[in-house]
């Protein structure tokens, strides 16, 4: 199957790659040979079609770049009867979740960068869409190697808003905090130290013992043998804690803890 397809491409055909129908729409997402000139032409890419299923009428369509499907994640998937995730990627990388929602007589579309690591959008317990992304390069001038800043986004619709925004609410704290853990256990204090009180930033709002684990990460660094004392360990990370808001994150509630760190 995989040398039919690719023998399709070489010869300019469409390679089909995922297609959905629901609330009287149809998405499909294919893969195909750019054959117009200019700076794809040659190239893998990507096309969106949506189409009004009673009559067949083609209602959007958008060429991308982005080549449809991100590893396990299906290049289209069905998450409500209103909502359609499409996922693509730049060659193997750099990953795009486009949402397209199919009501009424103009369907919208919003796209999240989702850079390295693809994740599935999730379908919340109060029907709201929600994604973790990791961002990156945020610091570039402080930060060498890449460093990955975890941020939940949910969907927000209303009058005003149709897009994906930060969420650091509580429903999102056990995210944040699960991310943390994992950063925690997978390198030195030292070596993500940003990305770990990021992680803790964002957590704040939930019941997590946020007090606690700074002042465990403070022992560390000092464990480790680049910082000599308890102060340098703790006006250090006081630096991150105050720019980490720069690029989104709460501000650190100092006096929530007060004494213990």
């Amino acid at each position: 199957m995989k040398l039919i397809v690719a023998l399709a491409l070489m010869q300019g055909m469409t390679a089909y790659a995922g297609e959905v129908r629901s609330n009287g729409y149809t998405v499909r997402y294919d893969e195909h040979i750019e054959e117009a000139s200019g700076d794809l032409h040659g190239e893998s890419v990507g096309s969106i079609r949506l189409t009004r299923a009673s009559d067949q009428t083609l209602v959007w369509q958008e060429n991308t770049p982005l080549r449809p499907g991100c590893g396990a994640i299906p290049a289209v998937t069905l998450l409500s009867d209103q909502f359609v995730a499409l996922c693509g990627h730049l060659g193997g990388r750099h990953y795009t979740q486009k949402i397209i929602l199919m009501q009424g007589n103009t369907p919208g579309m919003v796209s999240v960068d989702q850079f390295d690591t693809p994740s599935p959008v999730r379908v919340e317990g109060d029907g709201t869409l929600a994604l973790d992304v990791l961002r990156r390069d945020l610091f570039p001038g402080e930060l060498t190697g890449p460093h990955y800043f975890h941020t939940v986004y949910r969907l927000q619709r209303d009058a005003a808003t149709f897009g994906f925004v930060p969420s650091f609410e509580a429903e999102s704290a056990e995210r944040y905090w699960q991310q943390y853990r994992v950063t925690r256990q997978a390198a030195p204090a030292a070596a993500v130290l940003p990305e770990l009180l990021a992680s803790l930033l964002a957590a704040q709002s939930g019941k997590q013992p946020i007090c606690g684990e700074l002042a465990a990460i403070a022992a560390d660094l000092q464990h480790g043998g680049q910082i000599p004392d308890a102060q340098g360990a703790r006006t250090l990370m006081l630096g991150w804690l105050h720019k980490l808001p720069a690029i989104g994150y709460p501000a650190f509630n100092m006096q929530a803890c007060a004494g213990r760190f």
